[in-house]
């Protein structure tokens, strides 16, 4: 990881990193970053993969602590089906969001279904805070008709949740934390710019092309597969942090993920993160002793496949 810089005693932003290569079998692959990757930048997000998957990949398997949060970018193509223990199962269609706030436990799986489809999104693992993490898990839709944008000449931004620009998300009465999640498209030389509050923290990731981030000072070259991270503290005189992403030579497609910074200790166990060893043995017994729920293969047959596969 590059250095960490202060741009100021208040502003922190990360070197530039490239996605760690992930593979599983013939049908899934992704840059994945996780959560010490910005040297705790990204919180309050604990896992970044852009993905594609092309064939069931995962059974079904359970979270406890945070929001299994799935965004499938527009070029997708077909569904991506999801099934959890709470009774929930239906498509997430291109241009679609699935946010599913785990709390203190559920399970669930997501797949591609029928021939020649291939999802492209993103999965974005979204901490709780300790006041949340035992909260009963819940699940919302957000469907592409219902993102607004913000458009000027050069660019076009989905804000699929939180707020830009005087532009705000549809369902942000529904999340369990505020959190914004950007999709955003530029063209040659266009500049988008965005206000980080704050207290926040923000990881811009680049999808194509190349661009530049300018942040108090300090600027960062990116290119397809790289992200930076950067945050301004909740002590900060300033009310918000300017961040200015400019397209180099050629089209770029970027997005930015934030929230409030939670600063809180984390014990985590695959896709269990509690604040503590003894609250992550909790909710493993709990799952063990079936408290989290189950899916029925029963109800849906093509469950025993993805069993076999994951």
């Amino acid at each position: 990881m590059d250095k960490t810089s202060d741009a100021g005693a208040s502003v922190r932003i990360s070197g530039v990193i490239r996605g760690h290569d992930m593979t599983i079998r013939d049908g899934f692959r992704a840059k994945h970053f996780g959560e010490q990757t910005f040297g705790g930048l990204m919180d309050p997000v604990v896992m970044l993969d852009h993905f594609h998957m092309t064939a069931p990949t995962f059974s079904p398997h359970p979270h406890a602590g945070i929001s299994a949060v799935t965004y499938m970018f527009e070029d997708a193509v077909g569904a991506h089906v999801n099934y959890d223990s709470l009774g929930n199962h239906g498509p997430i269609h291109p241009g679609a969001l699935h946010w599913f706030a785990a709390g203190r436990g559920a399970v669930h799986t997501e797949q591609p279904e029928g021939d020649g489809h291939h999802v492209h999104a993103l999965q974005i693992f979204v901490n709780l805070p300790a006041s949340q993490k035992y909260d009963a898990p819940y699940a919302f839709d957000i469907a592409p008709a219902e993102v607004p944008e913000v458009l000027a000449a050069g660019l076009r931004v989905r804000v699929v949740s939180g707020e830009s620009n005087g532009i705000r998300a549809a369902k942000n009465g529904e999340l369990p934390q505020p959190f914004t999640l950007l999709d955003g498209f530029l063209s040659s030389a266009a500049t988008f710019h965005h206000d980080l509050p704050r207290g926040w923290n923000a990881t811009v990731c680049v999808i194509s092309g190349a661009l530049q981030v300018d942040v108090a000072g300090t600027t960062r070259q990116l290119s397809a597969g790289d992200a930076v991270a950067m945050g301004l503290s909740a002590d900060a005189t300033q009310a918000a942090l300017a961040i200015a992403i400019r397209a180099e030579a050629g089209d770029c497609h970027f997005v930015i993920l934030s929230g409030p910074a939670l600063n809180e200790p984390i014990a985590k166990h695959g896709p269990f993160v509690m604040n503590s060893v003894e609250q992550l043995n909790d909710r493993l017994s709990a799952y063990r002793r079936g408290e989290f729920g189950d899916l029925d293969d029963e109800a849906f047959p093509q469950l025993k496949t993805y069993r076999t596969q994951g």
